[in-house]
């Protein structure tokens, strides 16, 4: 299977997963605010959303994981990925027994000075944010395995194992809405158990699948390859870590000034929204494999055409989904739950909006990273977000409301931007002019275009199901036509026109 069709094949996958791991997610979020009630849900997400911000750490150790897996695979050489593998997971373990550490610290400083939970549910919160650590720890310690996995590219086999952690996470909802024992404890518990299952079933397809993935420390961890590892890690690591303590403080920030009951809206508008960011995270997982082996081979060009390619086709599939959310999330949620716990909708909508701009400079951070200098742009990129709790503090004290803290999250987002275009000039050789050209304006212009057509419909229609339905059927139409007509060059209609032939030639025969 060439490169084209293997990007196209990996994406058609994660996008089947996508929907079904959507439906799965959402369900189960609403049966577990139902079975825990708005104050309970609150407290899990304050107290056990670190993890969920793991997803942040994990994502640039697996890339870092993945790079040089990738490298070594794409050298051909059986020993060295033997070496890479096993060095890795040394590395991962390292960094496991650090974050329980730093947890476990965090937590009691948490706990006694800045979290603002009913005496009657501290207990519980304590447990769940133990479980929550054991939890880390496996979950980080998983990496070299995802990486492994990606570094090949099968993406069926990492799909298959999300679908069946959406599986899990909906039988331990459904379990909860009929169990009468404390549920906030046991809630904490079987997701702990849920991740081990996981982690086991990554590692015992690896090894059977994969002749690298045999854990050997004593023969196969090399120093100097562990030397080269930990200094790039560490600088993702630094920026991965800020990005979590940002995150992290900002629900913390959220309770302090405003409860528990804030945090639960907090924790619903990112759970949607996670689930919407799948959809151009999933294209990024197709395309990361392909610019680490671009580098590992020399070919700068194909890494930048595959940086653009991934900017312009993650922003349209994102906002494909994102822009009629955006309009109908009021009647959305409505339909979605029962009750809609204050300031959820409004979170959630600025939620996408960062989302949606972080899409048009994100690939390049991962470009970046393909090509190795990340020192300086780590700092910088990290600083920038970690910035913004300060000043969020300041506006909380003096009367500001909880929105604010997504507000500053959308300023830093601008200035985050910025450094990744800076750096993405100097190290990758990306030309500014001719990457607003190719990536970011043939994308833009169709979404402000939707914007405005799909906002004229629900303003000139009366607010109904028709209406909802209508919105969201011109948001989608508009941004299809005009992504075809103002965001796609010749190439890339041509390649579309072939597969939809390819696609409906098989249906018919």
């Amino acid at each position: 299977m060439d490169v084209k069709n293997k990007i196209i094949f990996n994406t058609a996958v994660l996008y089947t997963r996508l929907i079904i791991g959507m439906v799965l997610g959402l369900l189960t979020t609403r049966l577990v605010l139902g079975a825990l009630g708005e104050t309970n849900y609150g407290i899990y997400m304050l107290v056990a959303g670190v993890v969920g911000m793991l997803s942040i750490l994990n994502s640039n150790m697996a890339n870092t994981s993945m790079r040089y897996m990738a490298h070594s695979l794409g050298a051909n050489d059986k020993e060295l990925s033997l070496k890479t593998f096993n060095t890795t997971l040394f590395i991962h373990f390292g960094i496991g027994v650090i974050v329980i550490f730093l947890m476990e610290i965090c937590g009691w400083i948490m706990f006694e000075y800045f979290l603002n939970i009913p005496a009657d549910r501290i207990f519980d919160a304590k447990v769940i944010f133990h479980f929550m650590v054991i939890t880390s720890f496996v979950t980080v310690v998983a990496v070299p395995y995802d990486a492994v996995i990606n570094a090949h590219e099968n993406l069926v086999a990492l799909s298959l194992a999300d679908l069946l952690q959406s599986i899990l996470h909906l039988g331990i909802a459904i379990y909860l809405s009929y169990s009468a024992s404390n549920l906030l404890i046991l809630y904490g518990f079987l997701v702990l158990v849920s991740h081990i299952i996981l982690r086991v079933l990554k590692q015992w397809y690896s090894k059977v699948n994969y002749t690298e993935c045999k854990i050997r420390f004593r023969d196969y961890v090399d120093i100097k390859l562990l030397k080269s590892i930990l200094s790039f890690t560490g600088w993702n690591l630094f920026g991965s870590m800020t990005a979590l303590a940002s995150t992290q403080m900002r629900g913390v920030l959220i309770n302090m000034f405003f409860g528990v009951n804030l945090n639960a809206a907090e924790g619903l508008s990112k759970s949607v929204s996670a689930q919407v960011n799948v959809v151009s995270v999933s294209l990024t997982r197709a395309i990361n494999p392909q610019l680490m082996k671009s580098e590992g081979s020399g070919d700068r060009n194909r890494l930048i055409s595959f940086t653009i390619i991934g900017v312009k086709y993650s922003a349209f599939l994102f906002a494909l989904i994102a822009i009629p959310l955006l309009l109908e999330a009021p009647y959305l949620f409505s339909l979605w739950l029962k009750d809609v716990p204050d300031f959820t909708v409004v979170f959630f909508q600025l939620i996408l909006i960062n989302q949606l701009m972080e899409k048009f400079t994100f690939q390049i951070g991962n470009a970046i990273r393909a090509v190795g200098k990340v020192r300086n742009f780590s700092v910088i990129e990290s600083l920038v977000p970690i910035l913004t709790i300060p000043v969020a503090y300041y506006l909380f004290s003096i009367g500001f409301g909880p929105r604010w803290i997504y507000i500053l999250g959308l300023i830093s987002g601008l200035f985050t931007a910025v450094v990744r275009l800076y750096f993405g000039k100097i190290l990758v050789g990306i030309k500014i002019i001719e990457y607003f050209k190719t990536a970011i304006f043939p994308i833009l212009f169709p979404i402000i275009l939707t914007f405005a057509i799909s906002l004229s419909f629900k303003i000139i229609m009366e607010k109904s199901f028709t209406q909802f339905c209508v919105t969201i059927f011109v948001s989608l139409l508009s941004l299809l036509g005009t992504f075809w007509f103002l965001g796609m060059n010749l190439a890339e209609k041509k390649v579309i026109k072939n597969l939809l032939k390819t696609l409906i030639s098989k249906f018919i025969s």
